[in-house]
């Protein structure tokens, strides 16, 4: 089987604010995120990656006002399998409730 692609600088559109995202990824790597400049950085002993945050214009419908923000993710370390591992556990923890 071949081995899952990683590249090696992800970009997302997420609809959440900088905190709520930071505490996201402190439940992912409970001790394992630093911040340095205002970047992110996840080490989680196998992979690691650079996490820079913008904030952008939210999204309004009528009433309803939902934070965005673009999210660049950089991998600095770690085999493909462990990148996407290490995206996975990221994704996981950043679900919110729904059905």
């Amino acid at each position: 089987m071949p081995a899952p692609q990683s590249p090696e600088v992800v970009e997302r559109e997420v609809w959440t604010t900088p905190e709520e995202f930071r505490h996201g990824l402190g439940l992912a790597f409970p001790g394992r995120v630093t911040e340095r400049n205002g970047i992110l950085h996840v080490d989680d002993g196998q992979a690691a990656m650079e996490v820079a945050l913008e904030i952008i214009t939210p999204r309004v419908i009528a009433l309803l006002n939902m934070p965005r923000m673009k999210v660049r993710l950089r991998m600095t370390a770690g085999s493909a399998e462990q990148r996407v591992a290490l995206l996975a556990r990221m994704d996981l923890a950043m679900h919110r409730g729904g059905g």
